[in-house]
């Protein structure tokens, strides 16, 4: 086990965003019990340099990538070491204020005797106010609080006064200066306000961003500090270093086709290996039932709550309506045939509606509708830092959210397409009774359900077929949902254009899936 007092050690630490290069080589020690600070301006690197730290970036990923080593004592620094306040405090707007800290505790390995609402006492944080409805200051106090709560022996400071003005700043500086005197944590600042925040360090270090290097300040020099800081290259020059020279000649079409083939297969296998993930996580896996089981309740309101019932029963009372009316109202020769095959018409009718086109329907607005919601709601989580969060307080989104969308989702698209069904019939039947008052509703009950009602069986016929599709299409709209939500997001922007993508994917998928248990399931009915 690692001292909790001891040093932490970047060695040949080497940050790349894209073509770009953010930190190179840097070997810097962090003493244990001090308040080191990273000081830059805005846009060199530091938050990625402290989400590096905290262990939130893969050492391959896609958009930023790193090489060396961050050491805590003899062994490598986990994720959930270290506890991050983020720029942006990613609270969970969800949960009140002590919920938020009794969740950092459930995840913590050395949880503390002191009470969630000890904690909202000592940093002033009001517990009868939403989360959402916090001031600025108030949210501040409740992330660090989240975070002293979870008891981590480091703790990461993300520009702690970003937009805050100088008094407002000042306050927060002694603030950190006060939990630190009191809890005594190795503590790292990254901040571009050292004119503020100075005063509270131990050591400062320089993100020198034309060197790339973390130099560190010698005390003499920190009331100068504003003439040691270089400006960050130009946009013009980032994107001049970004983009091949004019006269760099093209890659031959052979490498560019072999380069795009290898961009679809990384997506690929990405989209399989999401795909069994979130297989997976129907199985619950979770810290604890009651933190589980209450996301499980906020995806459940959100796939299948009341809204969405409506919703489908709306669509299946259109559907039913649309099909009857015009099946009777336009049908050729109506006057002749019709007696003579207005039987067969209802029987058809109920097959139809019950095996394609309630469930067609229903699929894709699920996918459109519900696929949108579970998309914006961790693209937006994402965007705003909570699944870093979550880690942070060692909880895993995957165990924690995954699950409760996938068994929602699992639980909702047969219920949802069963509310469209009802909402189908019940449609249905008036329609065919206002054009057919001489007939009623126990002709039209009859053989409407005459294909689908079979006596030795406690559910329709092709129920297990209807149940097998609606499930397959709800797991894979639930996962294409995630996936693309649990992407970087560095605009809301980038969240809306998960939104879009889960729809078009999810409602693809859907017809997909439709398609392939058509040519099964029609199939194996016509033998």
């Amino acid at each position: 086990m690692v001292d909790p007092n001891a040093e932490i050690r970047l060695e040949s630490l080497t940050i790349r965003a894209g073509s770009r290069t953010l930190v190179r080589d840097a070997n810097v020690t962090f003493r244990p019990g001090e308040i080191s600070m990273i000081i830059g301006p805005s846009g060199v690197g530091k938050s990625v340099l402290l989400k590096v730290i905290a262990g939130l970036i893969d050492r391959q990923g896609r958009d930023v990538a790193f090489s060396g080593q961050v050491l805590w004592g003899d062994r490598p620094l986990e994720p959930g070491t270290a506890g991050v306040v983020f720029q942006s405090f990613a609270l969970f707007d969800e949960l009140n204020p002590g919920d938020n800290i009794r969740l950092a505790q459930s995840g913590s390995p050395n949880r503390t005797e002191k009470s969630a609402d000890d904690w909202l006492v000592e940093l002033r944080v009001p517990a009868d106010v939403p989360t959402a409805r916090l001031s600025g200051g108030q949210r501040q106090r409740l992330a660090i609080a989240r975070t002293l709560a979870y008891n981590p022996p480091i703790i990461l400071y993300d520009e702690p006064t970003s937009g805050l003005d100088p008094a407002t700043g000042t306050q927060v500086a002694e603030l950190l200066r006060d939990v630190h005197r009191r809890h005594d944590k190795t503590s790292i600042v990254v901040t571009h306000d050292y004119a503020t925040l100075w005063p509270i360090a131990d050591r400062i270090f320089l993100l020198d961003a034309a060197q790339c290097q973390l130099v560190e300040i010698p005390p003499a020099a920190w009331p100068e500090l504003s003439q040691l800081v270089h400006p960050i290259p130009s946009l013009a020059t980032v994107a001049r270093d970004a983009v091949p020279s004019a006269r760099t000649p093209a890659a031959p079409i052979g490498d560019r086709a072999l380069a795009v083939s290898r961009r679809w297969l990384e997506a690929t296998s990405d989209a399989v290996v999401a795909a069994l993930v979130a297989l997976s996580s129907l199985v619950p896996v979770w810290s604890g039932p009651r933190w589980g089981l209450r996301y499980l309740w906020h995806y459940a309101l959100l796939i299948m709550g009341p809204t969405a019932l409506l919703y489908l029963f709306v669509a299946g009372l259109i559907n039913g309506y649309v099909t009857t009316h015009f099946m009777f109202q336009y049908f050729p020769y109506a006057t002749y045939t019709e007696p003579l095959v207005i039987e067969e018409l209802l029987q058809g009718l109920g097959f139809a509606l019950y095996r394609i086109f309630v469930p067609v329907l229903a699929t894709i607005l699920i996918a459109a509708r519900c696929g949108a919601a579970v998309a914006a709601d961790i693209g937006g989580r994402q965007y705003g830092q909570q699944l870093d969060a979550l880690v942070t307080i060692g909880q895993q989104p995957r165990q924690l959210l995954l699950t409760g969308i996938m068994i929602s989702f699992l639980v909702g698209a047969p219920l949802l397409n069963m509310v469209s069904f009802v909402g189908a019939t019940w449609a249905s039947l008036v329609s065919f009774v206002l054009s057919h008052p001489e007939r009623g509703s126990d002709f039209w009950s009859f053989h409407f359900h005459r294909q689908l009602f079979q006596m030795d069986r406690w559910a329709f016929d092709g129920a297990g077929w209807l149940a097998a599709k609606t499930i397959v299409c709800g797991l894979g709209v639930g996962a294409i949902a995630y996936y693309l939500g649990r992407r970087p997001k560095y605009s809301t922007t980038d969240v809306s254009r998960a939104v879009t993508a889960a729809i078009l994917w999810g409602t693809l998928y859907v017809l997909v899936v439709h398609f392939l248990f058509a040519q099964v399931e029609f199939n194996n009915l016509n033998r």
